[in-house]
């Protein structure tokens, strides 16, 4: 390699590190300052965050919660009543009545609980069907059962205590 190709890759070499390589920074094409030395058009300073050019500040994220935690709990909590139109997440326990009202094909849904087992009965005047799910070990989730478009999802909360989705097309 002749000298001269030498002296040009380090001066490249050279201008490129000094530049940046790539950044916004560049040489103007004006006329040199008095001094001999070439200006550099640089980007506009941004303003500190903190002064009152700097417009609104941006609202901070927040961390997100834990999502096991925020399943523990059903968001309608013991509020039967918050399904009367067949969307909701509440908790229940054997025995239990869930009241519809009938917009989807049924009037009713009956809870019976067993052990790990939950059985619901979607009653519509003087009809019924029956499913029977397991939810086995604690945050256990069932399947999706779904009877005239309503679907019924049940879990197991960390308490053991079950609590069903119950949501609609």
């Amino acid at each position: 390699m002749s000298a001269r190709v030498l002296v040009l890759l380090t001066t490249t070499a050279a201008a490129l590190a000094l530049t940046g390589c790539g950044s916004d920074t560049h040489l103007a094409s004006a006329a040199p300052t008095p001094g001999g030395h070439p200006v550099v058009d640089a980007p506009a300073a941004q303003p500190d965050p903190d002064s009152p050019e700097a417009g609104p500040a941006k609202p901070k994220t927040k961390p997100k919660g834990n999502p096991k935690a925020a399943a523990a709990e059903a968001k309608d909590g013991t509020d039967l009543g918050a399904c009367l139109d067949a969307t909701c997440e509440v908790e229940v326990s054997d025995g239990q009545e869930i009241p519809l009202d009938g917009r989807h094909g049924a009037d009713s849904i009956a809870v019976k609980v067993r052990g790990d087992q939950v059985t619901f009965t979607m009653r519509n005047k003087g009809s019924k069907a029956t499913t029977t799910q397991w939810l086995i070990g604690s945050n256990a989730v069932g399947g999706t059962s779904v009877f005239n478009g309503i679907r019924l999802t049940p879990r197991k909360g960390p308490d053991g205590k079950v609590i069903v989705d119950i949501s609609h097309d």
